[in-house]
C-alpha cells in the first residue's frame, strides 16, 4: 500500500499483549487459574489459539457456560497476584519505541486491556517513559477509533484483528509474529509488512518513513 505522509500525522501505534510486553504466561497462569475458580479444568495449551481477544471472548469460545462477569473477575485477581509471572518487554520492544521517538513521531499503545492494566503493563516493563499515550479497552477495528484520533500511520501487533485496525485506519499493517498468529495468518488478514519481532522493526521503520 502507499505509504502515508508520516510528517503530517506524526504517531505509530503498537498493540501490548505479545507484541510490546511478553504477557504469554501471566495469561495464561491466571486464565487457567480463574477457569479452575469457577469449576472449569481448561488447560494452558487450549488457551494459547485464543491470545490477543478479549476475555469475555475467551469464555465464549472455551466455558460458554460460565459466568463472565465471575471469569474477569477472577482472571484479573490472579493477574495481580504478588507470585504471577512477570511481564517483561518484548525483545526489541524498546529499540522500537525509541526509533520511533528519535525521528520525532509519538508512539501509542491502543490494547484490548482496560486502560488502567495497559499502563500498568507499560510500566512494569520498563517502556512508560517512551510512550505517549495508551489508549485501553478496545479491540480488532474498535481499534481504529484510537488509531485515528492519534493520526497514526503505522500500527503494529501479532492478532488479524490489529491488521484489520490497521488498515481501517488507513495505517500501514506490521505484522510479528510474536504472538499466537503466524506469518501466513498475519498476511491472510492483509499485513502490508511481517517481522519475526520487534527486533526487527527500527530497521525497517528507517527505510520504510518517508
Amino acid at each position: 500500500m502507499d505509504i502515508p505522509n508520516a510528517a503530517d500525522t506524526r504517531a505509530v501505534g503498537f498493540d501490548l499483549d505479545l507484541t510490546l510486553v511478553d504477557t504469554r504466561e501471566r495469561i495464561l497462569a491466571s486464565a487457567v487459574n480463574a477457569f479452575a475458580d469457577l469449576g472449569a479444568s481448561i488447560p494452558a495449551e487450549a488457551i494459547v489459539p485464543h491470545l490477543g481477544i478479549p476475555l469475555a471472548d475467551k469464555v465464549a469460545a472455551l466455558a460458554p457456560a460460565l459466568d463472565t462477569p465471575a471469569f474477569v473477575a477472577a482472571y484479573r485477581d490472579h493477574y495481580h497476584r504478588p507470585q504471577a509471572p512477570q511481564s517483561p518487554a518484548m525483545p526489541g520492544a524498546l529499540a522500537a519505541l525509541q526509533a520511533v521517538r528519535a525521528a520525532g513521531d509519538r508512539a501509542i499503545v491502543v490494547t484490548a486491556k482496560i486502560e488502567w492494566m495497559g499502563r500498568g503493563a507499560v510500566t512494569e516493563a520498563g517502556l512508560a517513559d517512551e510512550l505517549d499515550a495508551v489508549h485501553g479497552s478496545l479491540f480488532a477495528l474498535d481499534k481504529a477509533t484510537a488509531l485515528l484520533a492519534e493520526g497514526a500511520w503505522v500500527y503494529v501487533g501479532d492478532h488479524p484483528g490489529d491488521i484489520h485496525a490497521a488498515h481501517a485506519a488507513d495505517a500501514v499493517a506490521v505484522g510479528v509474529t510474536t504472538g499466537a498468529n503466524d506469518e501466513a495468518a498475519l498476511r491472510a488478514a492483509g499485513a502490508d509488512v511481517v517481522l519475526e519481532s520487534l527486533t526487527e522493526f527500527a530497521a525497517w521503520y528507517a527505510q520504510a518513513r518517508p
